[in-house]
Parts: C-alpha cells; sequence; structure tokens
C-alpha cells in the first residue's frame, strides 16, 4: 500500500471515530473496504503509534480515550532563531490591562517572612 492511500485510510479512520460512526469491526471491515482481520490490524497499527483507540460495546464502536487531535502534516519546518524572535503570543507584562486594578499592597513580601 502506498503510503498516500495508507494516510488517506488512517484520516478517515479518524473522521469515522471522531462521528461515531465506525461500528463494531465488521462493520468497520466493510466501510474501509478490508477483511475483519485486516481492519483489526490496521486499528492495532494506529494505537501502536499512539492513537487512544478503545472499542465501547455499549455504543457497538470504536472511540478514543481521551481528546486529542490527529495532525495533518507528516513535515513540518522548524523555525530559525529570528523567526522564533517575532513570536507575539498572550499579553505583554507590561501591558496595563495584564493585572486587574485592585490594590494588593496588603500583601508585601515582608508579611510572609518570619
Amino acid at each position: 500500500m502506498s503510503l498516500h492511500k495508507y494516510i488517506e485510510r488512517v484520516q478517515f479512520i479518524d473522521k469515522l471515530i471522531r462521528k461515531k460512526a465506525t461500528g463494531n469491526i465488521t462493520v468497520l471491515a466493510r466501510k474501509l473496504n478490508l477483511s475483519k482481520s485486516g481492519a483489526e490490524k490496521f486499528i492495532h497499527e494506529m494505537k501502536e503509534v499512539g492513537f487512544p483507540i478503545m472499542y465501547c460495546k455499549k455504543q457497538k464502536t470504536y472511540l478514543y480515550e481521551h481528546e486529542g487531535k490527529m495532525v495533518d502534516k507528516l513535515f513540518f519546518e522548524e523555525m530559525n532563531d529570528a523567526e522564533m524572535k517575532n513570536i507575539n503570543g498572550g499579553k505583554s507584562f507590561n501591558s496595563p490591562q495584564l493585572f486587574s486594578k485592585r490594590n494588593y499592597s496588603r500583601f508585601l513580601e515582608s508579611s510572609f517572612v518570619k
């Protein structure tokens, strides 16, 4: 199987799991156009690489044990130091809106030291 087809299949399974629409392994195999053992192998391989997949007998579908997100790309370019310095996030510590306008002067450091 080509890498492209493999990734598409993983993305399709991820989409089905998020929609809680995989069904049991037989239904999933049919949706993937695979044998039952092929679908089982695919789920097993996804678990091996870190997908927190579990089967819910009550809902009769595969689910993620906890929230997360599949990355869209397998290759990311790293930022150099100059690009990293240009990233701005959150509020500046010099910003007047960062802290409340309440007076906290009664909480002096000296009052906590014995």
